[in-house]
């Protein structure tokens, strides 16, 4: 029985009657042949050497750590009710260390469901969530999961609709997340009451932190950097 670390199936464009043969399999890690021939034709595998044998593991492959690499679910449709069947499968995954869910259909209501999921994932390396529709409902709904998972180095939300509250909502669990190097809130609808938020965040409790990207909102990046400047000198 082969173990797989990292699967891809970015642009298949599931339809919402697809998400259980989807999920089961992802769940079982078995490819079911006639179901989703065609539709998995163009997903690639990398296999792991080993076959694994011994009771345990093959055990811990049920319960679904099985994919201990990557999943990628870019660039397809997966909405509320994709989010919701998600949920369970990615519940189990506690292994996994990166996770792209990004250009998706993804709202307040998807991360409501994704939410509780996400804080079983700590052993998470790398959040993609950018480009769906994640606005400050959004947010409040992520911000305790973003909180728990104390391993992650990279969280992209970039391309979302969070505003002020939303990064009010979000400041709190970033100040928790000292592994994070990598944030991405870029094109997003951030202002200068949602900086005032993030900066709270950052100085003194982020240290992990060297990349930050707010490019495309609607601040004065210029203007922030110098502002945080004075902020940090003081801190």
């Amino acid at each position: 029985m082969n173990i797989y670390e990292n699967l891809q199936l970015k642009i298949l464009e599931f339809i919402p009657d697809e998400y259980d043969i989807l999920f089961n399999f992802l769940l079982t890690n078995k490819l079911y042949k006639h179901a989703l021939e065609d539709r998995l034709n163009t997903v690639y595998w990398e296999e792991v050497d080993n076959i694994i044998e011994e009771e345990d593991e093959v055990n811990k492959m049920k319960q679904g750590n099985a994919f201990s690499g990557a999943l990628d679910l870019n660039i397809n449709q997966i909405d509320t009710k994709g989010c919701k069947i998600l949920t369970p499968v990615l519940a189990k995954m506690t292994a996994l260390k990166t996770l792209r869910l990004g250009s998706n259909q993804i709202d307040s209501k998807g991360c409501e469901h994704l939410a509780p999921a996400l804080a079983k994932m700590t052993s998470l390396k790398r959040l993609y969530l950018d480009n769906n529709q994640i606005d400050a409902k959004g947010c409040e709904q992520l911000a305790p999961s973003l909180a728990e998972m104390t391993a992650l180095e990279w969280l992209d939300l970039g391309g979302n609709q969070i505003d002020a509250e939303g990064c009010e909502y979000l400041s709190p669990a970033l100040a928790k997340m000292t592994t994070l190097i990598t944030l991405d809130l870029s094109y997003n609808k951030i202002d200068a009451d949602g900086c005032e938020h993030l900066v709270s965040a950052i100085l003194g409790k982020m240290t992990a932190l060297r990349r930050l990207r707010l490019d495309n909102n609607q601040i004065d990046v210029i203007k922030l950097m110098r502002k945080a400047k004075k902020l940090y000198e003081k801190h």
